[in-house]
């Protein structure tokens, strides 16, 4: 007997691989999602080392260290060693090396900063992403390709504070490692004195942490989007575009008004691509240290949802008119 309610085809791209979205399915995809955002987020590092070349204190440190070190280092090189015809070598030695070192130190600048962020949301959201993002009518999707994560998304629709949590701090003294060393007693010893010294910096920096909020409470019509990512070689394919309307669709069923999201000064992609393919508008623009900055953007659902409607139904009447229109060629006037 014919099926009467066949399932739909499977969507596919132009190579004819499968393309799903699903919800996060708990340990086995927790590898992929880490991996999507960390090499996201590690990609962003070489953009950011030219926006710091941009910015006129950056440079304006960098040459007057190099102007510094280029004055004074050469000639007192040259009366320590007494050889002044090695002046000249000195001193293109010193260009290399403020060149070379200054690149090198932004690198290491920005990939820190991109560790301490990856850090923060691998011990909050990222930590059990469908334990998190499923509370209070969140979720969290993935969207694969051939059965492989490519991208993910999660709302975040918590209704109090998310408070900053510490790593957990490993006792060296009672580790393996120490009980099977060659001396154990003087391991013992100088493993009690490292756990001291490290307990007490811990402990002041967790009193200084455990009240910082990471994400604040929602209100019960606002919700955030967050962890939007793709993996970096299939970035600028528009896989982003089913994600971000997944999470509308899905405010807009939950009565959810307005939709967040913020980026940070190396998502300038991200930024174009919430303000000018999808409608956000942007609240507010905050300094974040010297160089740093946060955007927040917001969606208004029912609108979106309104303008989205339209443009189905606008889409709807023009392929039924070249449906219409192919049909009339069969008629012979």
């Amino acid at each position: 007997m014919e099926n009467q309610n066949p399932l739909p085809p499977v969507a596919r791209d132009a190579a004819g691989n499968k393309i799903e979205m699903r919800p996060y399915y708990g340990d086995k995809d927790l590898n992929y999602v880490h991996y999507l955002v960390y090499s996201t987020d590690f990609d962003l590092v070489p953009r950011g080392v030219r926006r710091l070349l941009q910015s006129p204190l950056v440079v304006s440190v960098w040459l007057a260290i190099f102007a510094s070190v280029y004055t004074w280092l050469p000639p007192y090189l040259v009366g320590l060693i007494g050889a002044d015809q090695l002046l000249l070598y000195i001193r293109i030695a010193v260009v290399i090396a403020s060149v070379g070192g200054g690149l090198l130190s932004l690198f290491w600048w920005v990939d820190k900063q991109a560790h301490m962020r990856i850090q923060e949301a691998l011990l909050h959201d990222l930590k059990d992403p469908g334990d998190y993002y499923r509370k209070d009518n969140g979720n969290f999707w993935l969207l694969t390709v051939q059965d492989q994560p490519v991208a993910c998304i999660g709302i975040d629709h918590h209704q109090s504070n998310v408070y900053s949590a510490s790593p957990s701090r490993e006792h060296l003294a009672d580790s393996e490692a120490i009980r099977q060393a060659k001396w154990p007693r003087v391991a013992y010893v100088l493993a009690r004195i490292d756990d001291t010294i490290r307990g007490w910096v811990t402990t002041r920096h967790r009193e200084e942490e455990k009240d910082k909020v990471i994400f604040k409470a929602h209100k019960p019509n606002e919700a955030t989007l967050r962890r939007l990512a793709v993996k970096t070689n299939l970035q600028g394919k528009g896989l982003s575009t089913p994600l971000l309307k997944r999470v509308a669709f899905w405010a807009h069923a939950q009565q959810i008004e307005y939709l967040y999201a913020e980026t940070n000064e190396h998502q300038t992609t991200m930024a174009d691509i919430l303000s000018k393919r999808h409608g956000y508008d942007l609240v507010s623009t905050t300094r974040v240290g010297l160089t740093g900055e946060k955007r927040l953007w917001r969606l208004d659902v029912k609108l979106w949802m309104s303008k989205e409607l339209e443009a189905r139904d606008q889409r709807n009447l023009e392929k039924e008119m070249q449906e219409e229109k192919e049909e009339l060629k069969g008629y012979n006037y």
